[in-house]
């Protein structure tokens, strides 16, 4: 497990061009902690639209409808649950001719309807997306990997990075001979105000990030790839109220 610590220390006394609503009148310290966690995905999320273009509306649609069926059919066969398939209403824009800004007659029609499936474990996985793949009006696909315990693993990753900042920060405290007192503020998203004024940077709050493709990258059979790991990040920024010792 890794860990990035981020510190700073701004002894506050008085600040005059600032609202004093948005400052503490008394000297703080502000801490970041973070905690990251590698792990193997064990759930995916697969997003992706069926759409079709024709000069004739219902021919349109009618490619839609069969496309649509025929990926239902297939999830079905798979043994997969209903209430990990859900669809969306079909979208029909018209596409006109346009000239110097003007709309013009029409050209035909797009039809498009959106999918989202959530595989409970990743065993059908390769055989879905490749199904999808070959299947010429489909777009977009797109998949988010992820883990059942995510809930449990953040819970415990932001205790993680709350006990880092706070032994960093006792540290800084102890250092410049002061004494921490119970945090007077804590967020993972930062302090507006404090971050624009001293030029914060926080790290990317993106929690998912792929790492190694697939443990079946040799497989030339295969056409889709599963990640090995995924990273979990948790980051949390204090501001602890100082005191002399």
């Amino acid at each position: 497990m890794k860990k990035q610590l981020i510190t700073l220390v701004f002894l506050l006394m008085h600040i005059t061009f600032v609202p004093a609503a948005q400052w503490p009148d008394f000297p703080i310290l502000y801490a970041t902690g973070e905690a990251e966690k590698e792990v193997q995905p064990n759930t995916v999320t697969i997003t992706f639209y069926v759409g079709a273009y024709d000069e004739n509306s219902e021919k349109a649609f009618a490619t839609v409808q069969k496309q649509s069926l025929e990926i239902i059919d297939f999830y079905h066969a798979l043994g997969l649950k209903r209430e990990g398939l859900e669809t969306y209403d079909i979208d029909k824009t018209v596409v006109r001719e346009e000239k110097d800004y003007t709309e013009l007659k029409i050209l035909g029609y797009e039809v498009k309807q959106k999918f989202s499936i959530i595989l409970p474990n990743l065993d059908s996985y390769t055989s879905l997306m490749e199904k999808l793949l070959k299947i010429a009006n489909v777009s977009d696909i797109d998949s988010k990997f992820d883990v059942v315990q995510r809930k449990e693993i953040e819970a415990a990753l932001m205790v993680e990075a709350c006990s880092n900042a706070q032994a960093d920060a006792e540290n800084m405290a102890n250092g410049m001979h002061t004494s921490l007192e119970a945090p007077y503020a804590i967020s993972e998203s930062g302090f507006r105000g404090l971050d624009e004024y001293f030029g914060i940077s926080h790290p990317n709050l993106k929690s998912d990030m792929m790492f190694k493709k697939s443990q079946h990258r040799d497989d030339k059979t295969k056409i889709t790839f599963i990640p090995s790991r995924i990273k979990i990040v948790k980051h949390v920024n204090v501001i602890y109220r100082l005191s002399s010792k």
